[in-house]
């Protein structure tokens, strides 16, 4: 009986006693780091301990395996140190020498009791090094930062599923969670306003965004230790001096701008902020920027034209009419074009339409050869072959205002910016509007929808972003983008928008002397267009917005050097065949025809009526006196007279035109209606 019971308590312990052993090992296993000096110590008196009775067992030949072991361990733990991060080096190599140390010295005096205070008191020093040196303290910032990731993930009701797959301190002090989400959890769960919420913290402090474009997977936090405005570089790297040297990467006459345009910071990242105007297939594409009255919208806009200048392959031309072109006249030595009315607008956008047509009809005739000698399937820039970027400012309020002067003229501009959003980007041509507002009522949809992607600053309402980026978790106002000069950039290939945070330009711009030395550097390399298409344009082959230089290279005649304003309407219509060949008011004739674009651009350009319109004035002007009461919208009348948009705007501009128009119309933009001419109506 008393032997049973002391198997059983025997038992007890021993079970017990593994117990310890596995929370022992397991303690050992999650604080190391905290323990490190003590597992030296004890890593140093066992080898020391094994050794002592390895050679009493075997005799004096066991010190030398015990030195080969020695020496083996010794390597191994030494390439282990070496792929430690560079803090935890240092304390490494300290710890791996004293131990070494340690194990030799209490083999020779492993007798002597002073032996082992020397040893516990040098472990006890490089434990306080240890304890308090960047390495330990940064590991313990991280695991802390772990909790409290885990605590928030918790309250969000995010599932056991998902993991946190690393943890960073930046230098800053700004921490980092990478995260895979379990199968139960979605990105969109896991808001920044909700995180900034959760730790307590202002909303512009915080980032949350997807780690790779398309995965629905991975995502990133980011909490930074400052306000973005206090961290995020402010300089543009065109203004530095060591970039603008030979060989640097801002050297005059040697970026693309295939490469991106750079406006500043992404928030939570190391990286550069870029507006792409041409995605990963090199294709064109049209970029809006949007944002209230003070935010930072012309502050980002002049990262981009300073960006733009540096290109070796853009020419560039700005369109500021409500502010009489302030936007350009800081990079006037550098740009090409600087309109500020409403007619230099129009014959733009007219001169743009023909310079298009041109260069479609070069692609078709397999004219254009890619850098391997390959047919181009679009434009391929070079300082030979240039594209053209436009910008045009305040774009909702300018469209406003010139409607409310001249309704025809407004209608026309539309009718010209939608159809060059639908057709110039395979021709090299990239629009940057600006706009306070994307609301459909001041922006029409069908012009939003042909944007590439957005630079969105923060907007007075959410109903000023229109249709853009519907089903994102982004938000627009000031709770999303408190700070002037922080927005949303859109990813042209198709990634989720990131936060960042433009660089001071104002303040750059305000440095007026080596402001003006970095222009004046940059516009000595500037590219300009092929006379033929100068001649077309009306503008492109001479720098400080001067086109009156540009007529006379374009050997246009003394009408258009008269005129310096802009190709005009009719000179654009009246171009002869360039030297390539083409009529570009043909080829505007054949592209309206197909429906490339709205038939606004023919009416400006004088384009002749084609066969069979007669019968189609016939049955618009039926259809219109059938309503005569109510009036018919341009939708209305292509239903009745089965007629495609482009053919319903010719047919409308002939039935307008003349001293004896047969209708009249009313009203602006979507309220347009058509009523029958008073002359037209019988009476009763």
């Amino acid at each position: 009986m008393g032997s049973n019971t002391n198997a059983k308590r025997a038992g007890q312990v021993v079970v017990q006693t593994g117990r310890g052993a596995v929370k022992a090992t397991e303690f050992t296993v999650l604080h190391w780091r905290g323990l490190l000096p003590v597992l030296c110590i004890a890593a140093a008196a066992a080898f020391a301990g094994g050794s002592s009775l390895f050679a009493w067992l075997y005799g004096p030949w066991a010190w030398a395996w015990t030195a080969a072991i020695g020496a083996v361990l010794f390597v191994w733990a030494d390439g282990w140190v070496g792929t430690l991060h560079k803090p935890a080096r240092a304390p490494g190599v300290a710890f791996l020498l004293y131990t070494a140390a340690a194990a030799v010295v209490l083999i020779l005096a492993g007798a002597y009791v002073e032996a082992y205070l020397v040893v516990g008191t040098t472990g006890l020093v490089l434990g306080t090094w240890w304890w308090n040196g960047q390495a330990y303290q940064g590991h313990k910032a991280e695991r802390r930062a772990e909790r409290r990731m885990e605590t928030v993930l918790a309250k969000l009701g995010i599932s056991s599923g998902t993991r946190i797959t690393s943890t960073r301190v930046l230098p800053d002090g700004s921490r980092e969670w990478r995260l895979y989400l379990g199968d139960e959890d979605r990105p969109d769960q896991i808001k920044a306003d909700d995180v900034a919420h959760m730790l307590k913290t202002h909303l512009d402090r915080v980032v949350v965004r997807k780690v790779e474009k398309g995965s629905s997977r991975s995502v990133k936090i980011v909490h930074l230790a400052k306000s973005p405005d206090q961290v995020a570089e402010k300089t543009h790297p065109a203004l530095k001096a060591a970039n603008r040297k030979t060989g640097g990467a801002w050297e005059p006459g040697k970026r693309s701008v295939v490469e991106g345009l750079p406006t500043g910071s992404v928030l939570g990242s190391a990286a550069t902020a870029v507006v792409k105007v041409y995605n990963e297939n090199r294709d064109s594409r049209c970029v809006m920027l949007l944002g209230k009255s003070g935010m930072g919208k012309t502050n980002t806009a002049s990262a981009i034209l300073l960006s733009l200048i540096a290109c070796k392959d853009v020419v560039v031309g700005v369109c500021d009419i409500p502010k009489a072109g302030n936007l350009g006249l800081p990079f006037e030595a550098a740009l090409h074009r600087i309109a500020t009315t409403a007619e230099e607008l129009e014959a733009d956008l007219v001169g743009l339409y023909n310079l298009a047509s041109d260069r479609c009809a070069r692609l078709a005739r397999g004219e254009v050869r890619t850098a391997d000698g390959k047919r181009a399937r679009n434009w391929v820039p070079s300082p030979a072959s240039p594209a053209i970027v436009y910008l045009i400012d305040e774009l909702a309020n300018t469209l406003l205002r010139i409607s409310a002067e001249d309704a025809d003229r407004g209608e026309r501009i539309w009718d010209l910016l939608i159809g060059l959003g639908q057709f110039v980007r395979q021709a090299g041509i990239v629009l940057v509007p600006m706009s306070q507002t994307a609301k459909r009522d001041m922006i029409r949809p069908d012009f939003t929808s042909q944007m590439g992607t957005y630079v969105v600053h923060q907007l007075k309402k959410a109903v000023d972003a229109g249709d853009i980026w519907q089903g994102m978790d982004v938000n627009y106002l000031e709770a999303g983008l408190p700070k002037v000069g922080m927005n949303l950039l859109g990813d042209l290939d198709g990634g989720d928008p990131a936060k960042t945070m433009s660089y001071d330009m104002d303040t750059q711009i305000a440095d007026e002397d080596a402001w003006n030395a970095v222009v004046a550097a940059y516009a000595a390399a500037r590219p300009n267009l092929h006379t033929v298409e100068v001649g077309t344009l009306g503008w492109g082959n001479t720098l400080g917005a001067n086109t009156t230089g540009d007529a006379e290279a374009a050997g246009a005649g003394s009408d258009l050097a008269a005129r310096p304003a802009a190709l005009t309407a009719d000179t654009a219509a009246a171009q002869g065949r360039a030297g390539s060949g083409m009529d570009a008011a043909a080829l505007l004739a054949d592209a309206i025809e197909e429906d490339q674009m709205p038939a606004g651009a023919a009416i400006i350009a004088g384009a002749e009526p084609v066969d069979g319109d007669d019968e189609r004035e016939a049955a618009v002007l039926a259809a219109v006196l059938a309503a005569a009461e109510k009036g018919l919208t341009r939708a209305d009348i292509e239903r009745a007279a089965s007629l495609s948009t482009s053919t319903a705007k010719r047919v409308l501009g002939a039935l307008q035109a003349g001293t004896a128009p047969r209708i009249r119309r009313e009203g602006a933009g979507r309220a347009t209606r058509y009523y029958p001419a008073d002359d037209q109506l019988i009476p009763a």
